[in-house]
């Protein structure tokens, strides 16, 4: 069974570093006809223009070649190279946008690609050790895993939650308590950030639809973000739902963490 979930995450995963050999691909192509255009003798007046665009082309290019090569190899080895860490850090956010346009031209669905990049970014997020304290650690949650007809509101204070059972953000809470962790309850971008201001954690376990997650993850840039995609039975943003054994899995990577620097000091 944990072959399979490794096979399921290796295809998910391929499907966002596909694209980005395409977008690499494709700059190359750009940046081939550039110097071709540059060296046709008939284009003698727009040669400085020409020079000064391939140049810029071949910086990006070799900055993309090292981020991309760079991310590679840290999935394969599944370890962090810290030297590699800052040309990733670059690349994914200046590229991603690009990765979604092939995507949408190739009629692939943005769903798809942005689920890929969240495991993507897992792997990179979870090489990465870090000295994690657990009142530094955020949960966002989002205001749709309550069930809509509750009348205790709980985005301003997840201690509003009377614990009924209808939903699941009292057994999350309950979690996230017993963890030394803090929580809360966003409805978008907006108060993820502030919450995020707020608490000025060192790593942040964010659930979320993929594109709330993925524009999340690139927004919070190099902080350590785990992304755990939630569940839409009944549509997007309305009482949605957590698969909780995810959830518990992710919020140890931080926590275990935890534990080992704590018995090693």
């Amino acid at each position: 069974m944990v072959r399979v979930s490794e096979e399921k995450e290796k295809i998910k995963k391929r499907v966002f570093l596909g694209l980005l050999l395409l977008v690499f691909t494709s700059l190359l192509a750009v940046t081939a006809y550039f110097f071709l255009f540059l060296s046709a003798p008939e284009t003698y007046f727009s040669r400085g223009g020409a020079l000064l665009l391939t140049v810029l082309l071949l910086i990006m290019l070799f900055l993309f070649i090292l981020g991309f090569f760079s991310m590679v190899f840290t999935l394969m080895q599944n370890r962090s190279f810290p030297g590699l860490n800052w040309f990733m850090d670059k690349v994914i956010p200046l590229l991603f946008p690009l990765v979604l346009s092939i995507g949408r031209f190739l009629h692939i669905a943005q769903d798809k690609i942005q689920n890929s990049f969240i495991e993507v970014n897992n792997q990179l997020v979870r090489t990465r050790s870090k000295h994690l304290k657990r009142d530094r650690i955020l949960l966002l949650l989002p205001h749709c895993l309550q069930k809509d007809s509750c009348s205790y509101k709980i985005t301003h204070s997840s201690s509003n939650c009377h614990r009924c059972g209808e939903c699941q953000v009292a057994e999350i809470l309950e979690l996230a308590f017993s963890l030394g962790i803090n929580v809360e309850v966003v409805t978008g971008g907006t108060l993820a950030r502030r919450a995020v201001q707020k608490y000025h954690p060192q790593a942040v376990v964010a659930v979320a639809c993929e594109r709330d997650l993925s524009s999340g993850i690139l927004d919070s840039y190099p902080l350590p973000v785990l992304g755990v995609v939630n569940e839409r039975p009944n549509g997007p943003c309305y009482n949605t739902m957590v698969d909780m054994e995810s959830l518990r899995e992710t919020l140890s990577i931080f926590t275990e963490k935890l534990d080992k620097t704590s018995t090693a000091s």
